[in-house]
């Protein structure tokens, strides 16, 4: 253990509770996260639903626990077995802080916690999700009690807030969740500069637009095919690849079968997931992410920019607070097809106006995006949260039903 690590130490906190939902998120995301938390604390134990990938989250240094939330179900009675399991699992580690990754396990956190107390909360939302953007009747039915559930938590000075836009905090607040002045906004999951180096253009004829992302409705995808269609009828040469696996445990989720049409079709060409993103910008001139609902802070979107990638989005939270429209790329409404058209056209047409833009992305990242910052932030929060006037609050723990 370095120096820097025990200095790091807070003395109020032992043990760290990280709940997030898939093995895979917490190392595709949050390996920044997982190293800021072991200088904090003495122990971190991760909490997630194994992909067969636990041992490669252990290998950082930390104690994992197999956890499902079972995300795809809306069931309340499944979701009161999974309340009681996770309050259960709090009572057995006992820990100083219980740090809950994104939207549907903070708002079962926050119903665990009517059956046991911690000392602390952090709440790390990375956008507002399917129960929030959603407008199935379910949803709908739910979305009052889960917010009423988030607010009780999250207006506690022992709970703060971390989010990656200003936008979903401004929601948070609205729907009865206001976390007040015990807010720290990331600059999404953070990206290592060096690990992303700016890619010199490649020497594609046509220029080649790149998505990367789950294949769901919610990211544009219907809106990306549109508009290569539209190109494709007026002549303007671009070649569009998809990367990234179609999310079956997602309701929002575009068949597989879909997507090879739009590919027998001409229209696109989809690799799948791939584990080398940095070979994706090496060979793109573009990245377009037409999301149609909210963002928390795309991590497409800066390793792009990190590797030097003009970029096309649409203006909603997440996107917009990191891409400037003309500066780092284009910023089109989101679902018009037409708009998205003109834009991918623009930049097809313009090598030199693909660099100035791309070069304007890394120096955005720089500014504000990288590990470091996004570590520093964390340490900020945490040294608030764990400092006096926030607490100690006494552990104890009631009985766990469920």
């Amino acid at each position: 253990m370095t120096r820097h690590h025990e200095a790091g130490r807070h003395a109020a906190c032992h043990k760290i509770l990280l709940l997030v939902t898939e093995d895979w998120f917490a190392l595709s995301h949050f390996k920044p996260l997982i190293a800021a938390l072991r200088e904090i604390a003495h122990e971190v134990v991760v909490a997630t639903r194994s992909s067969g990938r636990v041992s490669e989250i252990a290998a950082l240094g930390v104690r994992v626990v197999s956890f499902d939330l079972r995300r795809a179900s809306l069931q309340p009675l499944e979701q009161a077995a999974t309340v009681g399991r996770l309050a259960r699992l709090i009572a057995a580690e006992r820990p100083d802080v219980l740090h809950v990754v994104a939207m549907q396990p903070m708002v079962l956190a926050s119903l665990a916690l009517r059956l046991v107390q911690v000392p602390r909360v952090v709440m790390h939302l990375t956008g507002l999700g399917f129960l929030a953007i959603s407008d199935s009747r379910a949803a709908r039915l739910i979305r009052p009690a889960a917010f009423a559930a988030l607010g009780s938590i999250v207006k506690r000075n022992s709970t703060w807030l971390l989010a990656e836009n200003p936008d979903d905090v401004a929601y948070m607040a609205e729907n009865g969740a206001d976390a007040g002045p015990r807010v720290t906004i990331l600059g999404g999951a953070g990206i290592d500069p060096d690990a992303y180096p700016a890619a010199p253009p490649p020497a594609n004829d046509p220029a080649v637009a790149a998505f990367v992302g789950r294949m769901i409705r919610s990211k544009g995808l219907d809106t990306l095919v549109a508009a290569q269609r539209q190109l494709a009828a007026e002549g303007v040469p671009l070649a569009v690849t998809l990367y990234g696996r179609s999310d079956a445990d997602n309701p929002d989720a575009i068949p597989p079968a879909e997507i090879e049409r739009w590919q027998a079709q001409g229209l696109v060409t989809w690799h799948g997931h791939v584990s080398d993103i940095r070979a994706v910008w090496r060979e793109s001139d573009i990245a377009v992410l037409p999301a149609i609902t909210r963002e928390g802070m795309p991590r497409s979107v800066l390793e792009a920019a990190a590797s030097a990638r003009a970029l096309v989005v649409t203006d909603v939270p997440g996107c917009r607070h990191f891409v400037r429209d003309g500066i780092e790329g284009f910023v089109v409404p989101p679902g018009e097809a037409s708009a998205l058209a003109r834009a991918l056209a623009r930049l097809a047409a313009d090598p030199a106006l693909r660099v100035r833009l791309g070069a304007a992305a890394r120096a955005r990242v720089l500014d504000g995006f990288t590990t470091h910052h996004v570590q520093t932030g964390i340490h900020t929060a945490y040294q608030h949260l764990l400092s006096p006037v926030h607490g100690p609050t006494p552990w104890h723990a009631h009985a766990a039903r469920g």
